[in-house]
């Protein structure tokens, strides 16, 4: 299709198992590209990704759109602005109710692992990026997987539902991540707290945040900014994911580098979810190797 059809950009949105070959498929023919997330099944595919979109003259972004919600752009803009002070502790609390019981999913590929199926990369990796982008490199991390529904469809399920991860940062900074996708009901927190205050987002769409500095002792809500809002659309995520694509149409139509999120994004992400996985095996701490 690629070779018949010379598309100017390809948008991968397949099961994870097929974003290395299709991904390498299409920068080997510089196409422009991007690629859902989970970035990749592991590290090793990630960096084949990453490097040889280095080496291409093309745009190559990863779906993390998440980013441009309104709380979180302009919390990350306070956040460059010192308004926590240091930060020292992260929590990132999302569940979701529509895999609560067998009969709300059929089996399929998110009940795979071996497909890349599974909680922790879904929800994970926006949780692996926003953390990264916010806290810096990761040091240690710790994880638990679990799997509150063991069967669908008849089958047996082998990924996870449901995890919990701690990571501690090279900065000294801890965060605290628990999310699922079986929980009875919707909800979504995200707090950073620092030397100085605090900024927490609470809900998943981010249309609110709050927070306080260290001398006023109450948290508040804070007004976003019009700039940082978006136009409401009948799925939510669709107006943060257009910021995204326009930024990848602006970067192509000016021949610019890669802009965030891109594929150096995408590999950072990955480091985090594969020590998870390795931390969920062994039951202990794993030291985050970046290579």
């Amino acid at each position: 299709m690629l070779d018949n059809e010379k598309p100017d950009l390809v948008s991968i949105v397949t099961p994870p198992e097929q974003h290395f070959p299709m991904t390498m498929a299409a920068l080997n023919r510089r196409i422009h590209t991007l690629c859902e997330k989970p970035f990749a099944m592991n590290i090793d595919e990630a960096k084949q990704m990453k490097a040889v979109a280095d080496d291409t003259p093309v745009v190559a972004m990863v779906d993390f759109e998440f980013r441009f919600l309104p709380g979180r752009a302009y919390a990350e803009d306070l956040l460059r602005q010192n308004y926590v002070g240091e930060i020292r502790m992260a929590h990132f609390i999302t569940q979701f109710g529509w895999r609560s019981k067998p009969e709300d999913a059929e089996w399929n590929w998110w009940s795979d692992a071996s497909k890349g199926g599974g909680a922790l990369g879904a929800l994970g990796s926006h949780a692996a990026d926003s953390l990264w982008l916010i806290l810096g490199t990761p040091r240690r991390i710790f994880c638990d997987l679990a799997t509150f529904v063991p069967e669908r469809s008849g089958k047996p399920v082998t990924s996870d539902d449901s995890y919990t991860l701690l990571i501690e940062f090279e900065s000294g900074a801890r965060a605290v991540v628990q999310m699922s996708s079986a929980a009875g009901i919707n909800g979504s927190h995200f707090g950073i707290y620092g030397s100085d205050g605090e900024l927490f987002i609470p809900n998943l769409m981010a249309t609110e945040l709050r927070g306080g500095k260290r001398g006023d002792r109450v948290t508040a809500t804070i007004p976003i900014p019009e700039k940082y809002r978006l136009a409401p659309e009948e799925q939510p995520l669709r107006a943060p994911f257009r910021v995204l694509v326009n930024r990848m149409i602006h970067a192509i139509d000016n021949r610019l580098p890669s802009p965030s999120p891109n594929f150096d994004d995408g590999a950072k992400s990955q480091i985090i979810l594969d020590a998870a996985r390795e931390s969920a095996r062994q039951g202990t701490w794993v030291e985050v190797v970046r290579t």
